[in-house]
């Protein structure tokens, strides 16, 4: 992580303290506030980490906390994302954050959120990263229906990311409409690689988070490949199971297998094949099933064995257009 440092920090700059070691109270904490023995808090809106001033909190999870802020060197918009305040003093936590920025800084693309810097100060580390104008594709779906072509537009740019993200050895592990931004030009920009992990063993294995704490897994359940529920090991082909689902949802509205409950809904993804998107929306054609259904196949030798694979289906099916057969 050193290494990490170096290349995203300030040259010549020494770093503070990283949230694993004892902290001592926070510049943005005052004296009469701040107790031992209180819980840590973060840092808020009207702050400042390094020389990065936090503007405004745009999204939180159980996880982290990120923010818009303006990078005060280069006049510009960016967004700082850092742990919740309770993960703090987590080693675990604290190590699975700086595994997500070292993978993450190795990709470069139009279709990928980009990393600025990663840093630590009064306890705090800090991750800073393109400011992007827009909404997830979670947010998308509620605005309305959405074309087959458009759809097909979304979904060949995830695909390029994902590519992108294969061919440095990195399977992103949890894609889903939330971390999937579109911006007010129509651009995709995955992000949230804070489940991803090297296709080779490069990185400790014990670096990468439990959301599905209660089944022993890792990733969001209603996007899992049937492998990566099982506890087996994931590879490109679970990225495109995942991909699929994600077309699957922007397609119809609904999710591939739309159990709440979590056994039903387990059952259903290792069990079960979904409904064929044309039954649910007379907008889209038998073509753009067969590519879905084909990404949400079970087994993986019986998916689409490559990014690369499934991009020319997915264009071949943008050239045919939405008619219904």
């Amino acid at each position: 992580m050193k290494e990490l440092r170096s290349n995203l920090g300030r040259a010549g700059r020494p770093l503070t303290r990283s949230c694993r070691e004892p902290q001592s109270r926070a510049t943005w904490e005052s004296d009469s506030d701040s107790r031992p023995d209180e819980a840590p808090r973060g840092p808020s809106a009207g702050q400042t980490l390094g020389h990065y001033r936090l503007m405004e909190q745009i999204s939180t999870g159980g996880m982290g906390v990120v923010y818009r802020a303006r990078d005060e060197h280069l006049d510009r918009d960016v967004a700082v994302k850092m742990l919740a305040a309770a993960s703090y003093h987590d080693a675990g936590a604290c190590r699975r954050f700086e595994n997500e920025a070292l993978i993450h800084s190795k990709l470069n693309h139009p279709n990928i959120i980009s990393i600025y810097d990663f840093d630590s100060q009064d306890g705090v580390d800090f991750l800073v990263m393109e400011y992007v104008q827009g909404q997830t594709l979670s947010a998308r779906l509620e605005a309305g229906p959405i074309t087959q072509e458009e759809v097909l537009h979304i979904g060949k740019q995830i695909v390029d990311a994902m590519q992108e993200a294969h061919d440095h050895f990195i399977i992103h592990r949890d894609l889903k409409p939330q971390n999937v931004m579109l911006t007010t030009k129509g651009q995709v920009k995955v992000y949230d690689f804070g489940l991803a992990k090297f296709a080779a063993p490069l990185v400790d294995p014990a670096a990468t988070t439990d959301v599905g704490r209660d089944l022993g897994v890792m990733g969001t359940l209603p996007y899992m490949p049937p492998e990566q529920l099982l506890g087996e090991p994931a590879d490109f082909r679970s990225d495109i199971y995942s991909a699929g689902a994600v077309l699957y949802e922007l397609a119809t509205g609904r999710r591939a297998f739309p159990e709440t409950r979590g056994p039903r809904l387990v059952n259903s993804i290792l069990h079960e094949m979904p409904h064929s998107p044309s039954t649910l929306t007379c907008s889209v054609s038998r073509a753009f099933d067969a590519v879905v259904l084909k990404c949400l196949e079970k087994e993986p030798a019986r998916r689409y064995q490559s990014a690369a694979e499934l991009r020319t289906e997915l264009q071949i099916t943008s050239q045919l257009g939405s008619t219904v057969e």
